[in-house]
C-alpha cells in the first residue's frame, strides 16, 4: 500500500507540473528528459556536431576534477568525435553507490557513414541531486570519458618528470615488470592533445618536448645522454682510482683500496699485486711512477637490471707514464778483490696506457663497478 500510494502522489504532482507548464506536450517533454537514455543521446549529438558549449552544459565532473570550457573543447578536438557520422548505443547497467548515488553505464559504438564501426567507448550517466521542478529527474555525463586514462611515461630511474609544469606523483609509479633502473609512471587522468613534458635527472641530460597524449604513452629510457659533467665526474673517479692503484703498488699494501673499489676489490687488489712485482724487481729498486696526460672515452649509457637499478658506462682512460728506478750496473774498474766496480743510475722508463673502468650510477653517485689495468712499464 505504502509504495501504491507513492506512485499516486508522484502522478499527481506530476499532473499539477503538467497544468503548470501549460499543458500536456511541454510536461510530457520535461518528463522524457528525465531520463538517462535522453541524457546520453542528447549527449552524443553534440558531440558528433561538435557543439562543445551545449554539451559542456551537460557534463558532470563532480567526480572526474573540474573542466573549464577551454579544456572540455581541447579534449573534444583530441578525441575528434565529429569526425562520425552517427552512434549506437547500449545501456550496460544501472547502480547505485554506498552514498546512494544513481547512476547509468553505456556502451557506444561510433560509425561512419557505412555504419561501420570506428570507435568503442563507454560513458556513464549520473542522476543529480537537484531534480527539474522538483519532480523529474536530471541526469549528466561524467567526464571521465574526455580523458586519456593510465598513460605511460618510462623514464630513466630517479627521474623527476614535470607534465604541463606539474610534477608527476610518485605514487604513479608503476613497478610491475619494469627493471630496477626504470621508473614507469602511470598517470591516471590527461586531457588529450598536445602537453609539455620535462624530464631531470642528476647525471643525464634534460628532456625539455612536447607529448600526445592520444599516443597513450611514451618511452624515454634511452633517448637521455649523460651529462658532460657527469662524464667529467667518471674521469676524476678514474683518475684517483689509478693513482690509489699505483701508490698501493709501490707500498705493496691493499688496506686503502675498498673506498674507490668497493665492488670490485678483488679484482683491484689483484692489479696491486700485480703491479707491485713490476715496481720492485730483483734488479732494480723502485723510486716513483708519475701519470699525467688523462684522455677518457665514453660508451654507450646501459640499463642493467640490478636491484640497486644502475645505470652503466663504460669509460676508457688513456694517459702516460714514467717509472723511475735505480738501476745498477758493472764498470770496467776493479775492486781490491777483483770485482767489478758497481754505479747506481736513476732510469726512466715511459710509455702510454690505459684503464678501462665500468662506471655504474646509483644511490645518486657514481661508482667504479670494475676495472681492467695492465701492468706498468710495458716491455719493449
Amino acid at each position: 500500500m505504502k509504495v501504491f500510494r507513492r506512485v499516486v502522489v508522484k502522478i499527481l504532482i506530476f499532473l499539477l507540473v503538467v497544468a503548470a507548464a501549460g499543458g500536456g506536450a511541454a510536461g510530457w517533454q520535461a518528463y522524457r528528459q528525465g531520463t538517462p537514455d535522453y541524457a546520453m543521446d542528447k549527449y552524443l549529438s553534440y558531440l558528433i556536431d561538435n557543439n562543445a558549449d551545449k554539451a559542456y552544459v551537460l557534463l558532470d565532473q563532480s567526480e572526474d576534477g573540474s573542466l573549464t570550457k577551454s579544456e572540455y573543447a581541447s579534449a573534444l578536438e583530441g578525441k575528434k568525435y565529429s569526425l562520425y557520422s552517427g552512434y549506437k548505443t547500449e545501456e550496460m547497467e544501472k547502480r547505485r553507490d554506498s552514498d546512494g548515488n544513481e547512476y547509468t553505464d553505456y556502451h557506444v559504438e561510433f560509425v561512419n557513414a557505412g555504419d561501420e564501426v570506428q570507435l568503442e567507448e563507454d560513458f556513464t550517466v549520473k542522476k543529480q541531486a537537484d531534480p527539474l521542478f522538483g519532480v523529474f529527474d536530471q541526469w549528466k555525463i561524467l567526464s571521465g570519458h574526455c580523458m586519456v586514462k593510465n598513460f605511460r611515461v618510462t623514464v630513466p630511474a630517479g627521474s623527476e618528470v614535470y607534465l604541463d609544469g606539474e610534477k608527476a606523483d610518485a605514487a604513479w609509479i608503476d613497478r610491475d615488470g619494469v627493471q630496477a633502473s626504470y621508473d614507469s609512471y602511470v598517470i591516471p587522468t590527461l586531457l588529450p592533445g598536445k602537453i609539455s613534458l620535462v624530464i631531470r635527472h642528476v647525471a643525464l641530460e634534460s628532456v625539455n618536448t612536447t607529448l600526445d597524449t592520444t599516443d597513450g604513452g611514451a618511452d624515454y629510457s634511452d633517448k637521455m645522454d649523460v651529462k658532460q659533467s657527469a662524464k667529467d665526474e667518471c674521469k676524476e673517479i678514474g683518475i684517483s682510482a689509478l693513482k690509489q692503484l699505483y701508490a698501493s703498488s709501490a707500498t705493496e699494501k691493499t688496506e686503502d683500496l675498498e673506498d674507490l673499489f668497493g665492488s670490485c676489490l678483488d679484482a683491484a687488489k689483484k692489479i696491486v699485486k700485480e703491479q707491485a712485482k713490476l715496481f720492485h724487481k730483483e734488479d732494480a729498486v723502485f723510486k716513483n711512477a708519475g701519470i699525467s696526460d688523462f684522455a677518457a672515452q665514453y660508451g654507450e649509457l646501459v640499463f642493467t637490471e640490478e636491484k640497486n637499478g644502475a645505470l652503466t658506462m663504460e669509460m676508457t682512460l688513456s694517459y702516460h707514464y714514467v717509472v723511475h728506478e735505480d738501476v745498477t750496473t758493472d764498470t770496467d774498474e776493479l775492486q781490491e778483490d777483483g770485482t767489478p766496480v758497481q754505479v747506481s743510475e736513476t732510469e726512466a722508463l715511459s710509455g702510454d696506457n690505459k684503464a678501462v673502468f665500468t662506471m655504474a650510477f646509483y644511490d645518486d653517485e657514481w661508482h667504479i663497478d670494475s676495472v681492467k689495468l695492465s701492468a706498468i712499464p710495458k716491455s719493449n
